[in-house]
């Protein structure tokens, strides 16, 4: 039987260990103790090699998992967790059930925890750390529980540590009749911030890893459930309470996000967008319907979920339309919600439509597939009155422009005769030139192309062509001349 496990990494120069189960520390070993004591106080261990990606990963997992308590959470690298639960702890049964229910959940996901409740998130790290059972420290009982601690207990530098060994000092408490300002000149200014912030007479705000979105619902369940019917039911509840929000303050949304927390601490997240704004309850069910037949790997449910919230992600302002007389439909509402399910199914790629971008100078450009269900906010539209003017387009681009043959050409005028795709076409009607100047402002290999010259021509058959010159006469190699388009 192994008689425990470590982890080790390099750390001060030297290999020293990081993690230790159980087994380990009761044989002595302890995080910080170099590779070869470890070895010594017990040959036996089993020691691996640390992987702080992996821990950072599992620690993020495990944060996710604890969002069914409060959004306010912080992560507190590399094995630390705070949760604000400021005027939240009785939605739980209090302090002590809070705590009970918490550690059920980590010891479910396969870790064993050290919790600790304070008034400030300095005095948690600290009675966390240093205790081995579950504790919620009395209001204003700060300096008491500090006081017999040791210095580790403020998260202080070790350099710090160790003058304050040299010093005679042990204990937290022994500060108390020190002044503070040869404190300040001996030992720096940091140790009496960590106090200060440990007692709560310096401010210490959470750097929260998670932004409280506003508009949410959520349920909690008594017994969890696991049947794919049952999901689709509290969700639809949860957008019929959610939309309730919504229209009240004018507003829909466009892409949702729907947390699944199973008993044993996995969350799983799923998300749908939308090409219009909404909050018709039959709606979002119906694509959250949608998004979970197109689930590959099912629902995952394992035991079952307890909790469900639907969050609004991007929202955006509806106004009610009224209804025709006549009892028509509106057939661009109803493409959308197709295309809204399909979106949900298959992804956002597939179904596409041609968005117009008449910012961009190139013909080419003008025009790009793009998902007509977007899964980021849209950028604005741009202002294309200075365009209004624009010589006539054809509606069929080549991409890329192909390259033609010219055989007779005016000087800076129009070809006479070219050839493209192996056929010579003389040209006996020519409208042009129309110059496009490069971006120059995107790249510079853009800008060395050159402008372009367009012309409109029509050849003895009458087939019409959309042509360019790139480049200029004086440059040192000849222009180059394309078809860009045809006329129909």
């Amino acid at each position: 039987m192994v008689p425990g496990l470590g982890l080790v990494a390099r750390s001060r120069g030297a290999l020293r260990l990081t993690a230790v189960d159980a087994r380990a520390e009761a044989a002595g070993l302890h995080p910080g103790l170099s590779l070869a004591d470890a070895r010594a106080r017990c040959p036996e261990v089993q020691l691996l090699e640390a992987d702080p990606v992996a821990d950072s990963r599992a620690l993020g997992r495990l944060a996710e998992a604890c969002r069914r308590y409060t959004p306010a959470l912080a992560v507190d690298a590399p094995d630390g967790i705070v949760l604000d639960m400021t005027g939240g702890a009785h939605l739980f049964g209090g302090e002590v059930a809070l705590m009970a229910d918490l550690r059920a959940r980590v010891v479910r996901a396969g870790f064993t925890p050290r919790l600790a409740m304070a008034d400030t998130p300095g005095l948690a790290w600290a009675l966390a750390r240093v205790r081995a059972e579950d504790f919620a420290a009395p209001v204003g009982a700060g300096a008491e529980l500090l006081a017999p601690l040791g210095f580790a207990a403020l998260r202080l530098a070790p350099d710090q540590l160790a003058l304050l060994h040299r010093l005679g000092l042990r204990r937290i408490g022994q500060l108390s009749s020190l002044p503070r300002a040869a404190l300040v000149r001996r030992l720096g200014r940091s140790l009496l911030d960590r106090l200060d912030e440990a007692l709560g007479q310096r401010a210490s705000p959470l750097v929260t890893a998670l932004e409280v979105p506003p508009w949410r619902a959520e349920r909690r369940l008594m017994d969890p459930i696991w049947l794919e019917d049952h999901v689709l039911s509290v969700i639809a509840d949860l957008a019929g309470d959610l939309g309730t929000r919504l229209e009240a303050a004018g507003l829909g949304a466009r892409r949702l996000v729907l947390e699944l927390y199973r008993v044993d601490g996995a969350v799983r997240r799923l998300q749908v967008a939308t090409s219009r704004p909404v909050r018709d309850r039959a709606r979002i069910a119906a694509l959250f319907r949608e998004r979970l037949a197109g689930l590959n790997e099912g629902l995952e449910a394992d035991f079952g979920f307890d909790q469900l919230r639907l969050t609004g992600l991007l929202l955006q302002p509806l106004v009610p339309r009224a209804m025709q007389l006549t009892g028509e439909t509106d057939g661009e509402a109803d493409f959308a919600a197709l295309a809204d399910r399909l979106a949900a199914r298959l992804g956002p790629d597939a179904v596409r439509r041609f968005t117009d971008h008449p910012e961009r100078r190139l013909p080419e450009e003008g025009a790009t597939l793009e998902p007509y269900v977007h899964t980021r906010a849209p950028p604005a539209p741009a202002d294309t009155a200075h365009f209004a003017g624009a010589p006539l387009r054809p509606l069929r681009l080549l991409q890329p422009p192909q390259p033609i043959e010219v055989l007779a050409e005016l000087p800076d005028g129009p070809p006479e005769r070219f050839r493209w795709r192996r056929v010579a076409r003389r040209v006996v009607c020519a409208e042009g030139p129309e110059r496009i100047e490069p971006e120059w402002w995107r790249s510079p290999a853009v800008a060395e192309a050159g402008p372009r010259d367009y012309y409109r021509l029509e050849d003895e058959k009458g087939c019409r062509y959309w042509v360019f010159r790139q480049g200029l006469y004086t440059d040192a190699t000849p222009p180059r001349w394309y078809v860009q388009g045809l006329f129909s």
